[in-house]
């Protein structure tokens, strides 16, 4: 691996731009609650979203601080140079995610459905997935088991993200092919969600490879 400074700024980096799909859709979804309804609320295709604005309000406010924060969790320059930065911007990132979370799984119960089973599943599944893995990564930072707490962290980046990656996967589905179906819809859902921990899981094999590779030069070598 490089040892450029500069280097270790690449995935951060990449996990901003995929994070801000979701701060300027919320940022937008921000805006249009507190500018109101330009037509009566009842005609509006999201009457809840003006009927019931202080979860979603939270929701979009915790998700842009996690978007904001999660990237720079896997900067080794901020890891190295400032470690209290580290150590309290996780635990911001722990109690945003866990607004996410929550204020996520009340939405997916409570609003009307869109997306049919497999959006609900997918929201339901994802939110509970976030928690267990934040658990378990504070459980192994806590016994000073640094290598499975980032691993832990790296799964509910991606599940976080996962809203992110949807967006990215609808955007030309959308215009090639308008107003998807339901089927659709929760298809993404689960699609957003997989791909991101997919990744996770191919970045983990990658290196325990790299790692198994590298002990067996060493042994050769003695």
């Amino acid at each position: 691996m490089s040892k450029k400074p500069s280097s270790g700024w690449l995935g951060p980096i990449l996990l901003l731009l995929l994070g801000s799909l979701n701060i300027l859709s919320g940022a937008f979804q921000l805006d249009s609650i507190f500018q109101g309804p330009a037509v009566p609320i009842e005609e509006t295709d999201s009457p809840h979203y003006f009927l019931t604005p202080f979860p979603i309000v939270v929701h979009i406010i915790v998700g842009i601080l996690f978007n904001l924060l999660a990237p720079f969790q896997f900067a080794p320059a901020l890891l190295r140079k400032w470690p209290r930065y580290h150590k309290w911007m996780g635990r911001v990132l722990v109690i945003s995610a866990l607004g996410v979370a929550l204020t996520g799984m009340w939405m997916n119960e409570n609003f009307p459905v869109f997306g049919g089973f497999l959006k609900y599943s997918g929201v339901h599944l994802s939110a509970i997935g976030l928690i267990l893995s934040l658990a378990l990564a504070i459980r192994f930072i806590l016994r000073k088991e640094v290598r499975k707490h980032k691993i832990w962290m790296m799964r509910a980046i991606a599940l976080g993200l996962g809203p992110a990656t949807q967006r990215l996967i609808i955007m030309p589905v959308f215009f090639a092919y308008g107003l998807p179906s339901e089927l659709t819809i929760g298809l993404l859902v689960w699609g957003g969600y997989l791909i991101n921990l997919a990744f996770v899981e191919w970045l983990l094999f990658k290196e325990r490879k790299q790692q198994t590779l590298s002990l067996q030069t060493s042994l050769q070598g003695q």
